[in-house]
C-alpha cells in the first residue's frame, strides 16, 4: 500500500516516483544520466516506494523480496549504487 506521500509522488510524477520507477524498471543509469553533476545513489526511501509500487502492479518487478538469488542478483547488479543501509534494508530479511 502506498503512503499518502507516494501517493501524491505518483500522481505528480515527481522525481521520487522517477526514482523509484527507475529501480522497477532496473534502469538506474537513466537517474544518474539525468544529473551529470553528482552520481545519484539508491537509498531507503528509494527501495521501499519501488517496493510499494511493485506491490501494486505486475508490468515492471526488480527483485522478488522472498528470494534470495533475486535480491542478490540485483544487489550484485547494482553493487556500487547504494547509499548506506539500502543494501541492507534489501537483505534484512534473509538474516
Amino acid at each position: 500500500m502506498l503512503t499518502a506521500q507516494q501517493l501524491r509522488a505518483v500522481i505528480q510524477q515527481n522525481m521520487p516516483f522517477k526514482r523509484a520507477l527507475s529501480i522497477l524498471k532496473d534502469d538506474w543509469q537513466t537517474i544518474n544520466d539525468n544529473n551529470p553533476l553528482a552520481r545519484q545513489l539508491m537509498t531507503v526511501d528509494d527501495l521501499q516506494f519501488a517496493l510499494a509500487l511493485q506491490s501494486l502492479q505486475t508490468e515492471h518487478q526488480f527483485a522478488d523480496t522472498n528470494d534470495y538469488a533475486s535480491v542478490m542478483a540485483f544487489v550484485h547488479s547494482h553493487q556500487t549504487d547504494f547509499a548506506s543501509g539500502g543494501r541492507e534494508f534489501l537483505l534484512r530479511r534473509f538474516k
